[in-house]
């Protein structure tokens, strides 16, 4: 190789990684410098810290109760369903601190992302020198691939799952970043077989099933069938040699995927889903499992997964901030399936059209019969990634991450892709064309991944990030977001997505999430307070001053047996009572309940006396589906005066985003 033809391929994957690395690490930071950066309130985002505490202890049941809903009930232990690859991968850390418990899913996606980089930069260079024939590396190669690296490393659904550092989207950051990595070594592989290849596929081999069960065993599978055509066909003296290394590759992975299941749910790859603490509280799951003869899984489900996840249209053009978001409302049961759950989800040709187009070309010329020699190695991998999305196409449940399925067949076929289109139009006019409309398309995907990031990681998150999200766009487009804005004290219809509405003279801001299941989300809420001052001679009673609405749950006054006063909170899970105090030299107590909407709840606090507790600030239907529950004021001047006092009601600090909102749609419904 050349020295120009060197610094060529060093630039085209410094840009190319750049670019996109760029915008996958905006998404993953959510624009912040927060390395223990958490979704929601975190919890699902120390799952496999849990794990990793219990293989150090020698089990792998997990503590009762520390899955919550997604914890499965077996012979008197508790068990995740997700396979172990993050939480070995956290041992070092948790065998020495519990200081970072929580906080490591951000660092790991992190370090899968660096992974997944690394493989495609590998992949599309070997594909070059593979399918070309040869080492040099024009300029215009250098530009498509460059082009290449950008859009697989920062426009791909693993940049719309680094908005969201939690579980669900931990799995996936690893599962793209194993198989693709396998499929890489696989064609190595294939190609000119030694041990070091071997070792590396079944390395990540392991990784894949370790990690997400259904695209470990597409991969595995493929494995030991390509060891054991070696070992039918052993043409040449690698095939000789490393057919039963290919067939271990393979099998040792499978079969200790096998073991782990068997040990926790009795079975060789699927989990019982009958004993899911999630199965057990909701009535609609257990519905979808009768419907379905047991199990959410099925071909019923495909018509509706190739619409979600395949059709072009999987994806939605507004004219305020974002600009580029998900469909607005999730997908719609297709066929008479009978669908468990399903969220706003956006296809993997809407979001990805340049590495669909390509997988479309590649799929064309290497499975032609006509094909050269050099390229038909390429369809066993290519045949592997599809395999991977087989679980997702035949399964009952909706959400913008199954997208990630496809990310490694797209990834795969997008770079085979660049360099046959790179190949036919070598010294041709129309490579610049090509390449202009490759880069467009590029560009196209970052910033739809990234818009969507920053919209999944603001709502899920609420509270001042949802904040800050709004003001991005109220300054980004403050005429179209105006048009979103209502004005109703009520939630009880479905509204639309993206709304904003104002309750009351800006009491609360919400905003409309377009999901079935929590379609409301606080923005804002006015902190209440109560202020209490002495009214004649202190008597034992209770005086109820806030129920949280649709609730019972309420924040009440008592003046005890001793005459003194205390605030006490009582709830689903029953009474408490904070501490008890007398009047200050001030003459007055105040009773404060401040929403912090991140976390769900109502901070409830108290002068003189300080801390009293928490109430939720959102309620939950038998359904579960989750509404935004604002305070009621219960407060009775006859009770209070009963026990020897006298309340009055107060209103929180004033709230300038929603005024600004406010004022901006008046101003733009006066024009």
């Amino acid at each position: 190789m050349t020295d120009p033809d060197r610094r060529r391929r060093v630039i085209s994957t410094s840009v190319g990684l750049t670019i996109g690395g760029i915008v996958h690490l905006l998404t993953l930071f959510n624009v912040s410098r927060d390395l223990g950066r958490t979704a929601t309130s975190g919890f699902f985002s120390g799952v496999y810290e849990i794990q990793a505490r219990a293989f150090l202890e020698g089990r792998i049941a997990v503590p009762d109760g520390s899955m919550a809903i997604e914890g499965f009930l077996r012979n008197g232990s508790t068990y995740m369903y997700f396979p172990p690859w993050p939480a070995i991968l956290r041992l070092p850390v948790v065998m020495t601190t519990r200081e970072f418990d929580g906080r490591l899913t951000l660092l790991s996606m992190g370090l899968a992302w660096i992974a997944f980089a690394v493989c495609a930069t590998k992949l599309i260079w070997w594909l070059h020198t593979r399918i070309t024939g040869r080492e040099h590396v024009t300029r215009g190669e250098a530009f498509l691939v460059a082009t290449f690296l950008a859009a697989a490393a920062g426009g791909t659904f693993m940049t719309y799952d680094a908005s969201l550092p939690w579980v669900y989207h931990e799995v996936y950051a690893w599962a793209i970043a194993a198989a693709l990595g396998a499929l890489y070594w696989l064609l190595r592989v294939l190609a000119a077989p030694d041990w070091h290849s071997v070792r590396w596929l079944g390395a990540f081999c392991f990784v894949a099933i370790a990690t997400r069960a259904t695209a470990g065993w597409a991969l595995c599978l493929t494995v030991i069938a390509v060891g054991l055509w070696f070992a039918v066909r052993r043409t040449t003296p690698e095939r000789r040699q490393l057919w039963w290394g290919i067939l271990l590759a393979g099998l040792v992975p499978l079969a200790l995927s096998i073991a782990y299941n068997l040990h926790k749910f009795d079975h060789v790859y699927m989990f019982p889903l009958q004993d899911q603490i999630w199965t057990q509280v909701n009535a609609h799951r257990r519905e979808a499992l009768e419907a379905n003869g047991g199990a959410i899984t099925g071909l019923q489900f495909f018509p509706t997964a190739f619409h979600a996840y395949l059709w072009p249209t999987g994806i939605r053009f507004v004219d305020y901030f974002p600009w580029i978001t998900l469909p607005a409302r999730p997908p719609e049961a297709l066929a008479g399936a009978f669908v468990d759950q399903a969220y706003r989800t956006g296809s993997a040709t809407a979001f990805m059209p340049l590495f669909m187009l390509l997988q479309v070309v590649s799929t064309v010329v290497v499975f032609s019969p006509w094909a050269p020699p050099r390229t038909r190695i390429l369809r066993v991998p290519m045949f592997a990634s599809v395999l991977i999305t087989g679980a997702v196409m035949a399964y009952g449940y909706f959400a913008a991450r199954y997208a990630s399925e496809f990310v490694p067949a797209l990834v795969l076929g997008g770079a085979i892709g660049t360099i046959l289109v790179a190949q036919a139009l070598h010294g041709r006019r129309a490579l610049p064309v090509v390449a202009g409309v490759a880069a467009a398309l590029a560009v196209f995907s970052m910033a739809a991944q990234l818009s969507t990031g920053l919209y999944m990681a603001a709502v899920h998150a609420r509270g001042p990030q949802l904040e800050r999200f709004i003001g991005w766009q109220q300054s980004a487009s403050p005429t179209a977001q105006a048009g979103l804005v209502t004005h109703s004290d009520s939630l009880a219809d479905d509204g639309r997505t993206d709304e904003l509405r104002i309750a009351g003279d800006c009491d609360a801001l919400y905003l409309n999430t377009g999901d079935a299941y929590e379609p409301w989300t606080t923005v804002q809420a006015r902190g209440e307070a109560a202020r209490i001052r002495p009214d004649g001679r202190l008597r034992p009673g209770r005086v109820p001053l806030f129920r949280i609405a649709g609730t019972e749950d309420t924040a009440l006054l008592e003046v005890t047996e001793d005459r003194e006063l205390r605030f006490v909170l009582v709830g689903s899970d029953g009474e408490y009572g904070a501490n008890t105090f007398v009047f200050p030299p001030n003459g007055y107590a105040d009773l404060n309940l401040r929403n912090l909407t991140q976390y769900g709840f109502y901070e409830i606090s108290a002068k003189p006396s300080g801390p009293v507790g928490f109430l939720r600030s959102t309620r939950t239907d038998d359904d579960w589906h989750t509404t935004p529950a604002p305070l009621e004021w219960l407060g009775d001047p006859a009770d209070a005066k009963k026990v020897g006092v006298s309340i009055e009601h107060l209103r929180g600090l004033d709230m300038p985003l929603c005024e600004q909102l406010d004022e901006a749609a008046a101003a733009v419904g006066r024009s």
